[in-house]
């Protein structure tokens, strides 16, 4: 009763103790998640004392990723994040030269950068300032805010590279720089050299001890900085269709090839029998209800069949092939007809748009029916003369704009065919050299006449009903137990040993960095990357992830941080230059000789010789680059013998036989002209990429990303 009494009594006390430790606790997850504060989450990074807005970020990145097909988000993530880091180190010195920009050079820069997107580009191809004017009127009607950062950003590029011209335009090349250009690539020398390749003394010879290694990177400091890394090895247990899956699959197509007796039809209230791809009188429909891949129309060059549908070019029409694997599907397929088709055909058409049509700008007003009366017209103006399809050729009609011919040159139906609308091949293939006619297509109607062909070849129309191969959800849930099973033993056991028993391969990976997005063997995999870089992370810490190949187990088995390389980490580089070195020095104390044929004959090898090498490409035949070699025969006089040279590939001794040096010039302007060129093309990367290096640069990418 004392001891409740006391509490009773220290009762606040005690609450505030409690509150204070669960607030400790929440705190520190908070912190430990990296979400203390809300603008920790709205900035992305720092440069200098430029905030980086992660929604800013966020949006310029989708935008990327919507412009450019098959970029993945780390890729798009990289180029804007370079982009905005160049913005903003660059923007003091924008403001500091006073650059100004007028809407003119804006717009101009906008239309450039939008011109090669087929949204902004008329039936012609041609980029259309109506489709590009309704588009800004849109995107500053629908989102003022984005268009308005839209223009600022094209405004500030528009002054970089205003900075950019002024900076090269001050760069320029000397008497002196184009002399000394003019003298490295055309004074020659001529000599003779021994070569004692360093593989004539076995690696095992020469001990690098992890001392040697340490005192190497405390000399070369700055070359042996290394970001933040992580070593893994991983399995991959890929979830694909078993034996007894692909059986499945195969009796399931071969059921469809005769179709089923006494199937009762729901509709009818009567027993049927269901055709199947032999009989049925709808061959699309039935390819449509049945396969994993639509039907197809489309004819294929025999040449161009699959490895896997060779054996189709001895199938008669009517006739079914199949089962047969190809690529990710099972298939069986029906030939429909044989034709020959000519694969190339050269030809030009005169487009007559609607509106309404894929690609009419906003000025085309006419509908499809007054679309097809003028093309009909054309036609018949046009006749047959093949002059008129010439690229000047224009067709005029009162209230009605210009309507020019295009010369499409080579089609071919194995392969840029593809890109064209429908029927605009079918006129093309359907029709002999010398046609003219209209076609209609989603761009308009085409007047179109086919000047050449060439290329004929039997082609074959196939009806292919297409499994995916996948496996079955027994088989998954299967692997999903063995895999659960093969972590479960990774976390305590040994990975490459529990590898070996599960018949898996143990793949390891080294050297991740935080940004990096894709591994050896699986691809991009973003999420296994950044578990490896989770500040909770340890040594020898297992997970698994879902993959579209299948489950991955990983291990985690170094931390790499931040900062000056280790022992480990810098040894596969250091280890071959201070071999290199000892080896060397062993070479140089077995020279005693300053005569060539002496110091080959003692060393077992060969004189050489080299002619009219420069030191603007300092080559040597059969050898490699060698700048110390070719540096020292520049230092010689005619008949002189070096000392021994430690090269890249072996240790010489050379004579020099030969010197040939390039007259003097009046003048140097050409090379002193291409010097100024080459530094000023540097000029703006260097300029960046100092800025960068004097400015504090906090990247908070992989947290987001």
């Amino acid at each position: 009763m004392a001891i409740l009494g006391k509490i009773r009594s220290q009762g606040l006390i005690l609450i505030i103790i409690i509150a204070l430790a669960l607030f400790a606790f929440i705190i520190g997850d908070l912190i430990r998640q990296g979400s203390f504060t809300s603008e920790d989450q709205n900035v992305i990074g720092y440069v200098g004392d430029t905030e980086l807005d992660r929604q800013q970020f966020t949006r310029q990145v989708e935008a990327t990723m919507n412009q450019r097909s098959g970029m993945s988000t780390i890729q798009a993530v990289n180029g804007v994040w370079d982009q905005q880091v160049r913005d903003a180190v660059l923007k003091q010195q924008v403001e500091d030269a006073g650059i100004q920009v007028t809407d003119e050079e804006v717009s101009n820069y906008m239309k450039a950068a939008y011109a090669r997107f087929p949204q902004f580009q008329d039936e012609n191809g041609q980029f259309s300032d109506a489709l590009f004017a309704q588009y800004v009127n849109q995107a500053a009607t629908q989102n003022p805010e984005g268009w308005a950062q839209d223009l600022a950003s094209a405004e500030n590029q528009v002054r970089q590279q205003k900075l950019f011209t002024l900076l090269k335009s001050g760069v320029i090349g000397t008497r002196t720089d184009g002399e000394f250009a003019y003298r490295l690539e055309n004074d020659k020398r001529d000599f003779q050299y021994v070569n004692i390749p360093y593989s004539t003394i076995s690696d095992s010879a020469v001990e690098i001890t992890k001392s040697d290694i340490k005192d190497y990177i405390k000399k070369h400091e700055k070359q042996f900085q290394a970001d933040a890394q992580r070593d893994i090895e991983y399995v991959l247990f890929e979830d694909k269709a078993s034996t007894e899956d692909i059986a499945a699959i195969n009796k399931e197509l071969n059921a469809l090839i005769n179709g089923k007796e006494n199937q009762y039809n729901e509709q009818t209230k009567k027993t049927e029998t269901v055709a199947g791809l032999r009989d049925t009188n709808n061959v699309e429909l039935f390819i449509n209800a049945n396969s994993d891949l639509p039907y197809s129309n489309r004819y294929t060059m025999v040449s161009s069949l699959t490895p896997a549908q060779r054996e189709l070019n001895n199938v008669n029409v009517g006739e079914i092939y199949g089962p047969y694997n190809d690529g990710e599907y099972a298939k069986i397929s029906k030939v429909e007809d044989r034709k020959t088709i000519n694969d190339s055909v050269k030809n030009r058409h005169i487009l007559v748009p609607f509106a309404g049509a894929s690609r009419a700008g906003s000025d085309v007003t006419r509908d499809k029916a007054a679309a097809k009366k003028m093309a009909d017209s054309i036609l018949a103006t046009i006749g047959q003369s093949k002059d008129n399809y010439d690229e000047k050729y224009e067709y005029y009609q009162e209230n009605e704009p210009q309507i020019l011919a295009q010369d499409l040159g080579w089609v071919v139906y194995s392969g840029n065919a593809a890109q064209f609308a429908p029927g605009y091949t079918k006129f093309l293939y359907d029709n002999n050299e010398g046609t003219v006619g209209v076609a209609e297509s989603s761009f308009g109607y085409h007047i179109i006449r086919i000047d050449e062909t060439a290329g004929a070849g039997e082609a074959i129309k196939l009806a292919t009903v297409a499994k995916k191969v996948n496996a079955s959800k027994a088989t998954s849930k299967s692997l999903y137990t063995k895999t659960q099973k093969f972590q479960q033993a990774a976390e305590k056991g040994n990975f490459e040993a529990l590898a070996k028993e599960y018949e898996v391969t143990a793949t390891p990976v080294r050297n991740l960095k935080s940004l990096d997005e894709s591994l050896p063997a699986l691809g991009r995999n973003r999420d296994i990357v950044k578990w490896s870089f989770n500040n909770e992370r340890e040594v020898g810490d297992v997970e698994r992830f879902e993959t579209p190949r299948g489950y991955v187990v990983a291990r985690l088995t170094r931390i790499g941080e931040e900062g000056l390389m280790s022992v480990e980490e810098a040894s596969p580089t250091v280890t071959p230059i201070l071999r290199n070195k000892k080896k060397a020095e062993m070479i140089m104390v077995k020279i005693k000789s300053t005569d060539l044929n002496t110091i080959a004959t003692n060393q077992k090898q060969q004189v050489s010789t080299a002619n009219a090498v420069n030191r603007k490409s300092p080559v040597l035949a059969g050898v490699g680059q060698e700048p110390k070699v070719v540096g020292t025969a520049f230092g010689l006089k005619e008949g002189q013998t070096s000392g021994p040279i430690a090269g890249e590939k072996g240790v010489f001794v050379i004579k020099l036989t030969g010197i040939d040096n390039a007259p003097d010039l009046d003048n140097y302007t050409s090379d002193a002209r291409t010097v100024a060129q080459r530094t000023a093309n540097q000029s703006t990367s260097a300029l960046v990429e100092a800025l960068k290096k004097a400015t504090d640069i906090e990247d908070k990418r992989a947290v987001f990303y």
